[in-house]
This record gives structure tokens, sequence and C-alpha cells, in this order.
């Protein structure tokens, strides 16, 4: 069986490179927007999506970042939250021989990471704060000096064919029909070394097109060591060292599109992560994916010591309307049994919903309006049923992360998020404006006070351009963020500016 599959993948046409994820060139989103005007054919959450061009050598970019008073974005990949200056560099080749390619695509982060105000241990409000920090690697600040990475980036080797590629990768991967938040898989962290197995267009069946991507990879620490100091409350030192071992990730993401409903996209993603020390050798320790849902089903699950996240999602396009309806919702914890999830479907959950709109003027030119809500606050079944924030629990310490980054939602553990983006498309041009709502860790804040009136709260609001030039791609961002009750202190506001120039060549 595995040579027919290893002389299909030589016989076949294949694809080229990748588009990869949040390129600030815009051509992911001229993409997904040109779904609305055309008709979808790929669900478009499932990223990198191919790209059919041959070029030999890739895009070269640099992004310039700067943050005038704390750290403020996500979904930059290899970016870190610092605040001052900070530049990412990538540039490659793509190189091709019958069905085997090799993308190489490396990327050089370097960051001012200059001190900023960060949440104080001084106050009666830590010990929640404590209990988060020991149970996940999400530094507040990443060293006490600037940072330098060289990262593998957006590369990969594959042997592929027209339908599917097998091989390795460090490419940041997206799931999902989110464009500011995925549950599961964002490119909010840098892209981590995986195995994968996936499609590279629809595979076609008399039930309908489907799409996959199965990988197991490996997740790396921050690096940040914690400050004992900070964990001493009233004499005891509440510190829990974490592993210095690396983590296994495996994962699944499927999507089906059935054939008597167009546009229709529906989803389903599971992902378990361990450390490497606690991982057996048998079929379900590498694709655990494959085992029951249902606790009482898998009873020894507790003894793997390997913590678990799924979701389910679907996007509909109407390309008559020129509109898409999307969502997303999934859970940090699993039910006992069906009956348990009927009775507490609530329970760890989370969710994302949003929907986008062309308003189609004349070819080429259009307005693209897009709403997202992300929830990830515990629900109120937390007060008979505790299962913790999302992207902890109970056996990985470090959380569901990549070098001290969600892999997910960048917002983070019990936050959330109200979007509204408007842009305006031309064929050599883009330009918009968004307006957010984003409020932090509200997990955090129910735990640690008694009034409501210190919530942090940013709204956040700017612009972006971006211009085509023959071969280069001119882009620019503007954001301010308007803080209230920042670090969760009482009437502590501040506006924070955030910069963004970025330039891509193409040869």
């Amino acid at each position: 069986m595995l040579k027919r599959i290893f002389f299909f993948l030589l016989s076949a046409q294949i694809y080229a490179q990748t588009v990869p994820v949040g390129i600030p060139d815009y051509s992911e989103e001229r993409l997904r927007n040109q779904q609305l005007i055309s008709g979808a054919t790929h669900s478009f959450t499932i990223r990198p999506v191919s790209d059919s061009t041959h070029t030999r050598i890739l895009p070269a970019t640099i992004l310039t970042s700067y943050n005038a008073l704390a750290p403020m974005g996500w979904n930059d990949g290899a970016l870190i939250p610092a605040k001052g200056l900070q530049t990412f560099l990538t540039a490659g080749v793509f190189l091709q021989y019958k069905a085997l390619s090799l993308q190489l695509k490396p990327e050089v982060v370097l960051a001012e990471n200059s001190a900023f105000e960060t949440f104080s241990l001084q106050g009666a409000y830590r010990a929640p704060m404590l209990v988060l920090w020991n149970s996940t690697d999400i530094p507040e600040r990443f060293g006490t000096s600037s940072y330098t990475r060289f990262r593998l980036g957006q590369s990969a080797i594959r042997l592929s064919s027209r339908s599917v590629s097998v091989g390795i990768s460090t490419e940041n991967l997206w799931w999902g029909p989110g464009f500011r938040n995925s549950l599961l898989m964002s490119n909010n962290a840098p892209g981590f070394l995986h195995g994968t197995f996936n499609s590279v267009k629809p595979l076609k069946t008399f039930l309908g097109s489907f799409e996959f991507q199965l990988i197991g990879g490996r997740l790396e620490g921050s690096g940040v060591q914690p400050i004992a100091a900070d964990y001493i409350v009233n004499g005891i030192n509440y510190l829990e060292p974490k592993s210095t071992d690396a983590r296994y990730i495996s994962a699944l993401t499927i999507n089906y599109q059935p054939r008597w409903i167009p546009g229709l996209f529906l989803g389903f993603s599971r992902s378990f992560h361990l450390y490497t020390s606690d991982m057996g050798s048998g079929l379900t320790d590498v694709f655990p994916f494959i085992l029951p849902f249902e606790k009482k089903r898998v009873p020894f699950e507790d003894g793997k010591r390997r913590d678990q996240l799924a979701s389910i999602s679907s996007r509909w396009v109407f390309p008559a309307s020129q509109v898409e309806i999307y969502g997303e919702i999934g859970w940090n914890d699993y039910p006992n049994s069906l009956i348990d999830w009927y009775l507490s479907l609530e329970h760890s959950r989370a969710y994302l919903f949003g929907m986008r709109k062309v308003f189609k003027q004349t070819p080429g030119k259009y307005v693209r309006l897009a709403i997202e809500n992300t929830s990830m606050e515990m629900t109120a079944d937390r007060i008979v049923r505790n299962n913790g924030p999302w992207y902890r629990h109970d056996f990985v310490r470090h959380g569901y992360t990549n070098e001290g980054q969600v892999l997910g939602a960048g917002i983070g553990p019990g936050s959330n998020l109200q979007t509204f983006d408007v842009a305006f498309v031309r064929p050599a041009t883009v330009a918009g404006f968004t307006i957010e709502r984003y409020a932090h860790n509200m997990d955090y804040f129910y735990d640690a006070f008694k009034t409501y009136d210190s919530k942090w709260v940013d709204v956040n609001f700017g612009g972006y351009y971006q211009r085509r030039i023959k071969q280069v791609a001119l882009s620019a961002k503007l954001n301010f963020a308007l803080i209230r009750n920042y670090q969760w202190v009482l009437d502590n506001v501040k506006l924070n500016t955030q910069i963004q120039l970025a330039a891509t060549r193409y040869f």
C-alpha cells in the first residue's frame, strides 16, 4: 500500500509552495474575499493554502513594529509581545524535483524588548495569578534584555501529488474559520517543527468534498525563568517548577463540504499534547485523536498525563449575497459520557462567531465588512464544576503554548474580543479601519475581585493601508489602545500606540 502511495505521488502533477499564514501583503485577505464574489471551492479553514505558482525565489519581507507603552497585538508568528522596536525579516527559495519539493523560508526577529509596567505582585490579588503562572508558560516579558531569534520559519520539505502531501514543516498553521482568533491553531505563536499529512485541494467523493490535516510535532518552552521571590506569599513559596522536557503535540482537523449544500463547510479539530518523558510508544500514544471522546470509554486516559482540546466549526458562503457566516465552538475538557455532555454542554466551552460581507462596486473594486466575537472566559458552570481557564489543565504545566505564546486564540485564557473591520479593496491597494473591545482575562478577574469596576478593558482602534507598486507591496498599520484599569488597577488609564511598517519584494 505504501509503495502505491509513493508511486502515485511521483507520477502526479504537483502543487507548488504555500501562501504563509498572516503574510502582510494581504494576499490571504484577497483570496478569502474572492470566495464571497465567485463562490468557495475550498473551506479556507485549513491554512496555509497551496499556491499553484512555481517561483524559485520566494518573496522577501521586512516588517518593523513599535509599541510605545506595552505589548499590543497577536497573530504575528515569530514576533513576541514586547514594548519598543521590533524587526522581522524573511526571505527564501523554492526548489522542486518531480513530486519532491523544498521550501526554505527562514525568519529572523530582533526585539528591543524594553521594560514596561507589569502585573503588581504586592497587592491582595496575587494568588489567582500565581495559579495561572504555575500552570502556563505565557510570560509577560521575554527576559530582561533585548531578544534575538533565528528560526526556519515557513519552511517545509514535502512529497506531494495534486491532492495530498506528506512532509516535515515548521510553518505556521491556522485551523478554523475565524480571522482574528482560532480556538485550537493560529499563527499567534512561532511555527513549530511537525510532520504533516494533509490535503492540498478538496478531495471529491459522492458525499461531497473533504479536506484534512494530520500533524505530530514538538513544542518548546519560552526559556523565561520565573523569579522565586514573586511567588512568596506570607513566607510560603508557591512556585512549582515546570518540567524542562519538550512536549509532543498530535492533532487532526477535518473539513467536510456536503455536495447537496453549496458553500457550507463543516469542520472538526482535536489536539493532544504532553511532555515527551510521559509519551508511550503505542499507536494511540502517537495518534491519540483516534480514541473515543467519552472518558468512561478510556479509563486509562488520566494515566497518560496528556491534555486535550477539541472544536467543531462551520462556515457558510453565499456568493449570491456575497456574504459568509461562520462559527467555532470548542471544549477544554471532555465529558464523562454523552449524557454528561448533554447535561453540561457549556462546561469548559469557548466560542467565536462572525460574518463577512462584500459590497461589490466594479470589477476588482469592493468594500469588505467583517465582524467577529470571541469568548474565552469560563461559563457559570464553573460554580459547580471548575475546569480552569482555557489552554491549561492538570498535566502539562506549560499549557497549550509554544515558545511562550498560546497556540490558539491570541487574546489568551479567559479573555473576550469583539471586532468590527471595514476594508476598501482595489486592484493595487487595500485600506481599512478596525475597532475592537478587548476584555483581558475575565477568569482571573472573577477569581480575584468582588466588585465590577476593575475590569481591564481596551478599546483598540486604528487603520491600515497596503499598496502594490510593481514587484513591491508596501503596508502600514497604526493602532491605538485606550486602556481602562491597566493590569486590573482601578482608574489606571493608559494609551498605547502601535505602528507597523512592512515591505514585501516579489521575484
